[in-house]
Parts: C-alpha cells; structure tokens; sequence
C-alpha cells in the first residue's frame, strides 16, 4: 500500500500543494518539466495567458500519452 503525500510547488509563479503517491524527487522532477516546458510554450508564444499555456501543456502531454499507449501495442 502505498502512502500518500504532499508536496507544494511553483508553477508560473503560484504555489499548488500536490498529493500523490509518488516520492517528492519524483514530484520534483514533474514540477520543473512542468515548468520548463511552460517557459518554452510562453517563449515561443508570449501572448498567451497562464491559462491557455498550462492548457496546451496539458494538451500535449495527453498527446504524447496516447502516442506511448499506442506504440507499446
């Protein structure tokens, strides 16, 4: 069984409080891909609102999920 835990991080400048299962070096490593991954969507694109990029994160990494799924069939 696993133990849950919190972690709190910044994304974009706000701070979120996480629970997962996972350990907090793991958690750590989503937190910066996360944000590296904002910095580049709001770089290539600076018009856009918080929002609409962690919308696009969000996005893509659905995205490149199912393309995972799909790969391991």
């Amino acid at each position: 069984m696993m133990v849950r835990s919190r972690f709190q991080g910044t994304i974009l400048g706000k701070t979120y409080t996480f629970t997962a299962e996972e350990s907090q070096d793991q958690m750590k490593a989503v937190l910066d891909l996360a944000n590296q991954q904002l910095t580049a969507i709001k770089t290539g694109n600076p018009n856009l609102s918080n929002e609409e990029a962690a919308m696009l994160l969000a996005f893509n990494a659905l995205s490149d999920q199912l393309k995972m799924q799909e790969a391991r069939r």
